[in-house]
């Protein structure tokens, strides 16, 4: 006959001045108290490990991402100032102009197809902006003129402003952007312009229909936000 697994361990306690004591302790407890708990314990200890390692993770993300917020925050805060720094001053600017009424325009010769505003000026005399990169490319049926507007403020102070280009060809005249031209008023008003603001530049692309000639005259025209003349360019390409 098959002799019985040996399912517990029996020791007897010998101690002095105590009489002999007996126990017995099952294996696959002792197995769990030799092999059982101290796994347990190690698997716990790499758990709270990775886990330390994982939020350290995340409070360093967080601190490299808060930095950043705070300086877009800062930065919208700024751009939201200026902006009602410019409206303010701008109203008063207007504000001037609508009390001064409409006043005979000499100098500005160069705005005969646009309608006049009160206290408008010509401050294109000292242009804070140029142009860069024109090019005009003559199509079957289109002529295009592109180029860039080039912020020359200092300290890069945002330019605002109505663009215009016109194009004469012969007898021909055309008016960029579309619909800005009054057919029944036969004028410009500068509010119809392209309305741009830039730190930098701003590309332009202005298509115009083409017309019989062998030259192209473009005037380039940007009107400030209360009328004033502040830039003014002749381009003459051949076609």
């Amino acid at each position: 006959m098959k002799s019985k697994a040996i399912k517990k361990l029996s020791f007897v306690l010998y101690e002095d001045k105590f009489p002999p004591r007996y126990y017995s302790i099952s294996k696959s407890f002792l197995r769990f108290l030799l092999f059982g708990l101290p796994t347990f314990t190690l698997i716990c200890l790499v758990l709270v490990a990775a886990g330390g390692i994982y939020f350290k993770q995340i409070q360093r993300l967080a601190e490299r991402k808060e930095p950043a917020i705070i300086k877009k925050l800062k930065s919208e805060k700024d751009d939201l100032l200026l902006t009602q720094a410019e409206i303010q001053n701008e109203r008063d600017l207007l504000q001037k102009k609508l009390s001064e009424g409409v006043q005979s325009e000499s100098g500005l010769s160069s705005l005969a197809l646009f309608k006049q505003s009160p206290g408008r000026k010509d401050l294109s005399s000292s242009p804070e902006m140029q142009l860069e990169e024109i090019e005009v490319i003559s199509q079957p049926d289109l002529i295009n003129i592109s180029f860039k507007i080039v912020n020359m403020t200092k300290n890069d102070s945002r330019l605002t402003g109505y663009l215009f280009v016109i194009m004469q060809i012969q007898d021909n005249l055309q008016v960029w952007p579309a619909g800005a031209f009054d057919n029944e008023a036969m004028q410009i008003s500068f509010a119809n312009g392209e309305f741009f603001a830039t730190s930098r530049f701003r590309p332009v692309r202005a298509d115009f229909r083409k017309v019989p000639g062998s030259t192209a005259l473009f005037k380039v025209v940007i009107l400030g936000r209360t009328g004033d003349l502040i830039f003014k360019q002749l381009i003459s390409k051949p076609i």
